[in-house]
């Protein structure tokens, strides 16, 4: 479907109410969508108006969802009154403080202060993720002249969290960390008997 007629009933920046109008969605699922990083936005966390959206930022959701990019994203049934549904289990929590080390040990080469871009680079996630999580203080930041310094130690302990890894849309950075430590772990639990053999 093309959307291109949104850019000209409504303004570059929406709110969540233009937003969930536009999209044909409850209040509920158009906050957890904006919380939960699958739209991005500007969160102010305020009780009003808190939330400030991109309309190209809504338009290329839309066409995600049309195209069934979003099907394992979305939770399926966890905004329906219907409990007959069946909802997605939720995946097992990895260790906490083991997956935050391991992240540490994969960034050891980058600096314990990140730049706004730095903090991007490295983690895959947006500059208004970033932003959102440290005005929630989920993550820990200086502000410095112009910019903010994000705590690599806060960054790693955040993605590292049962939250962090439970966020909706995560980058391919995050959910290759999260499969490689889940095989680090798989491999040092293995029994010396059931270990391939080495030939030389």
């Amino acid at each position: 479907m093309d959307y291109s007629y949104l850019q000209r009933e409504y303004p570059e920046t929406i709110s969540m109410d233009q937003l969930y109008r536009i999209c044909h969605i409850s209040k509920r699922k158009a906050r957890w969508l904006l919380e939960h990083g699958v739209i991005p936005c500007q969160d102010s966390g305020r009780q009003t108006r808190r939330f400030s959206i991109r309309l190209e930022d809504v338009i290329c959701f839309l066409e995600q969802r049309d195209a069934g990019l979003l099907d394992d994203v979305i939770p399926q049934g966890i905004f329906s009154s219907d409990t007959s549904r069946p909802v997605r289990p939720t995946s097992a929590v990895l260790d906490e403080a083991e997956l935050c080390a391991y992240l540490l040990e994969c960034w050891e080469d980058w600096p314990d202060m990140l730049t706004t871009r730095q903090a991007s680079e490295l983690c895959g996630y947006s500059v208004n993720a970033l932003n959102r999580w440290w005005n929630l203080g989920q993550i820990q930041g200086v502000k410095y002249r112009n910019d903010l310094l994000y705590s690599k130690e806060s960054l790693a302990c955040w993605l590292a969290s049962a939250k962090g890894q439970a966020i909706a849309a995560p980058s391919q950075q995050h959910k290759e960390w999260m499969k490689e430590f889940q095989a680090e772990e798989q491999n040092s639990g293995m029994e010396p008997d059931s270990m391939p053999l080495s030939i030389f």
